[in-house]
C-alpha cells in the first residue's frame, strides 16, 4: 500500500496547481485549514471503536473544485498530520493510512474524471447537475478502496478470512455512510466558492460546526443510556450473588454465536446490547421476593416471574436509541421453538434471531454455572440437554452450530477458570469457597471484537 501510495504521488501531474490562479490557492488552503479543524474535532463512535469526522466535506468540495490533484493537495497534509501528531500513531499504521487515503483519492479522481467530471474553478456559470455523477463516482471509490484496504490489513495481521473482515468492516462503517448522507453539502460549497469567492468556503463552517454538534449530542446520548442501562443490570444482579455477572456473559456468548452464525457487525452488537438486557424487566424489587422464594412458586407468582419480558420491553421502548430489534429480543428471549414459550407462544420462525440466541445462551451459562442446590454442569451434560430439546426448546439450527464448533468449550474453560479464581480469592481470605459464583470476567470475545481492540 504504501508503495502504491508513492507511485500515484509520482505519477500525478502536480503542474495543475502552479497554474492556480493566486485566489485559488488561498481557496484550497482554506479548505485544507477546515479539513484539519474537522480533523481536531473528530468524535470517537462507540459502536466499532471508530472515529467520526466531516473531513470528507472539504475533501469532496476540493475535488470539484480543482479536480483530483486537489484533492491528493488536501489529503496528504491532512492525513500525515492527524497521523503522526494528533493521534500519534506508529510510523507504519500511520504511513499505511496516508497511503489508503492517496490511493483512494487517485482511484477516486480516475473515476471522477472518466465519468465526466470537470473542475469548476474559473467556471463563470457551472452546471451543477452534470457533476452529479462524477460526484458519486469518486465518494463510492474512494469509500470501497478506504474499506478493502483496511479488511485486507487486518485480514493479514489477524489471519482471519478476508471476506468475513470485510463484512464487519461494512456493517461497522456507520460513520463513513453519515458522510455520503451529508456529501451533498460539498457540492453547494463548491456553488458557493464559484460564485462568492473564499467567502463561499467559509460558509461551510457553520453547517460543519452544526452537523458535528449533532454527531457529539447523538453519540453522547448513546453512551449516556448505554452506561444507564449497564448500571441497571448490574443492580439487578447484585440483588442475587448467584447471578453476579449472568448478562454481561450471556451477552459475550450471544456475540460469539451471532458472529459465528455470519451476522454482520451491527446486528452482533444488537443481539449483545439484547443480550446484556434481557432481565431488565426484573429491576422491581417484586420479583427478587418472588427469585429468593425457597418453595416452589405458585400461579400468581409465576405470572409475576414471566411478566418481566413485558416490563423490560416498556423500559426499553422509554428510550429512544434502543433499537427496535433489542427491544423485540428482550421481549422474545422466553419464547419456545414449539410455541409453548412466553409472552406471545411464537413458533419457530416467528420467533426473532436475537431471542433465539439469547434462550439458548441463557440456558447455557446457567447449566455451566454453579447455583446453591448443586455445582456447575459437566460440559457433556450440557451437550445431552441441548440435543434433547433442540426443535422444541432451542432453535434446531443453533444447536448444531454450537455442537460443530468449539464455541460451548471454550466458555466452559472461562466459566472453569472463573470458579477457580474465583475460589482460590477467596480461600486466601479465609472465606467458605462453597459454591462460589464466579466472578464476571469477560474474555470470552468474538473476533471482531479482538479486532477492535
Amino acid at each position: 500500500m504504501c508503495i502504491a501510495g508513492f507511485a500515484c504521488l509520482v505519477v500525478t501531474d502536480w503542474s495543475a496547481l502552479g497554474e492556480l490562479p493566486q485566489a485559488s490557492i488561498f481557496g484550497l488552503a482554506g479548505l485544507i485549514g477546515i479539513a484539519l479543524f474537522s480533523e481536531s474535532l473528530a468524535i470517537g463512535l462507540s459502536v466499532g471503536g471508530g472515529k467520526s469526522s466531516i473531513t470528507f466535506l472539504p475533501l469532496l468540495a476540493s475535488v470539484q473544485l480543482f479536480g483530483p490533484v486537489g484533492g491528493l493537495a488536501l489529503i496528504v497534509p491532512t492525513m500525515a498530520f492527524v497521523e503522526f501528531v494528533v493521534r500519534r500513531k506508529s510510523l507504519m499504521k500511520g504511513t499505511f493510512n496516508v497511503a489508503q487515503a492517496v490511493v483512494g483519492t487517485t482511484l477516486g479522481g480516475m473515476a471522477f474524471g472518466l465519468l465526466g467530471g470537470e473542475p469548476l474553478e474559473g467556471v463563470q456559470n457551472p452546471d451543477i447537475a452534470s457533476q452529479l455523477i462524477p460526484f458519486i463516482g469518486f465518494g463510492l471509490v474512494f469509500l470501497a478502496i478506504n474499506h478493502a484496504a483496511v479488511s485486507f490489513a487486518v485480514s493479514l495481521s489477524q489471519g482471519l478470512p478476508f471476506r468475513r473482515v470485510w463484512e464487519q468492516v461494512l456493517s461497522n462503517s456507520g460513520g463513513r455512510f453519515n458522510d455520503i448522507l451529508i456529501s451533498p453539502i460539498a457540492l453547494a460549497v463548491a456553488f458557493l466558492y464559484v460564485q462568492f469567492g473564499l467567502a463561499g468556503i467559509v460558509v461551510i463552517l457553520l453547517p460543519m460546526l452544526f452537523i458535528r454538534y449533532s454527531y457529539l449530542t447523538t453519540s453522547k446520548l448513546r453512551e449516556s443510556n448505554e452506561d444507564l442501562l449497564t448500571a441497571l443490570v448490574k443492580a439487578i444482579e447484585t440483588r442475587d450473588p448467584y447471578t453476579s455477572g449472568h448478562s454481561q456473559r450471556v451477552s459475550l456468548l450471544a456475540g460469539r454465536i451471532a458472529e459465528e452464525l455470519g451476522l454482520n457487525r451491527i446486528r452482533v452488537e444488537r443481539v449483545q446490547m439484547a443480550a446484556l438486557l434481557h432481565d431488565i424487566g426484573k429491576i422491581e424489587a417484586v420479583y427478587t421476593d418472588i427469585l429468593r422464594k425457597p418453595d416452589s412458586l405458585t400461579d400468581e407468582e409465576r405470572a409475576i416471574i414471566e411478566s418481566h419480558v413485558v416490563r423490560g420491553e416498556q423500559l426499553l421502548r422509554d428510550l429512544s436509541s434502543v433499537p427496535e430489534s433489542v427491544v423485540l429480543a428482550v421481549r422474545h428471549h422466553h419464547e419456545r421453538e414449539d410455541g409453548k414459550g412466553y409472552p406471545d407462544g411464537l413458533v419457530g420462525d416467528d420467533i426473532p434471531v436475537g431471542a433465539k440466541i439469547i434462550v439458548v445462551c441463557d440456558a447455557i451459562d446457567a447449566m455451566l454455572s454453579d447455583r446453591p442446590y448443586r455445582k456447575a454442569l459437566p460440559l457433556s451434560v450440557v451437550f445431552d440437554e441441548l440435543k434433547e430439546h433442540a426443535g422444541t426448546h432451542f432453535d434446531l439450527e443453533l444447536v448444531k452450530l454450537l455442537l460443530r464448533s468449539d464455541i460451548l468449550a471454550d466458555y466452559a474453560e472461562m466459566m472453569r477458570v472463573q470458579r477457580e479464581a474465583t475460589a482460590s480469592s477467596l480461600a486466601a481470605l479465609g472465606e467458605d469457597t462453597r459454591l462460589v459464583p464466579p466472578l464476571p470476567v469477560p474474555s470470552l470475545m468474538a473476533p471482531a471484537q479482538r479486532l477492535r481492540r
